[in-house]
């Protein structure tokens, strides 16, 4: 008996989330296209900034490199999960987000498989200690990057991300 309890109340959550008013489901999306800002405009500082350094010469040390590595493969591959449908420009006017994003989705979740495979390799190069290749796989992880958009200060790649207009 108990757990007819319990099953129905369940029931009684799912139907009433699935039936939110559409202020609910906007603060949901709204939630969600803070996280990916924040998300995005932290992989620079946490992780890229420092595979920069490697690749441009200005560090040599790549024991941390695993670890970082690691870590933001994790992250790339969130990437699709903080762009779901109903959150680009039609509901936010201020997304950076091209509707490219969504209208060409398998794309856009291979590009960001890419990114978190190449940055997952630039870990296992790290390891082997050779300084020469962790800067090779550093040039590839950025390709990768750039492969959906030119960077914060420019546009480009198929996935770029620009001023609203």
């Amino acid at each position: 008996m108990r757990i007819l309890q319990v099953l129905a109340a369940v029931a009684a959550m799912a139907i009433g989330l699935t039936s939110m008013d559409g202020a609910a489901s906007a603060q949901g999306a709204a939630g969600v296209v803070k996280e990916r800002v924040d998300l995005m405009k932290g992989f620079f500082p946490k992780y890229l900034r420092d595979f920069s350094a490697v690749a441009r010469g200005e560090s040599t040390d790549i024991s941390g490199i695993p670890a970082k590595a690691e870590a933001a493969a994790a992250e790339f591959r969130r990437i699709p999960v903080v762009f779901p449908a109903g959150s680009g420009r039609d509901a936010f006017p201020d997304s950076r987000a091209t509707p490219d994003v969504w209208a060409k989705r398998a794309d856009f979740e291979a590009a960001a498989v890419k990114l978190a495979t190449e940055t997952e390799k630039l870990g296992e190069i790290a390891k082997a200690g050779n300084l020469d290749a962790v800067k090779a796989q550093v040039a590839s992880v950025g390709q990768a990057c750039g492969g959906c958009h030119g960077g914060p200060a420019r546009s480009g790649g198929p996935f770029r991300f620009e001023a609203p207009q």
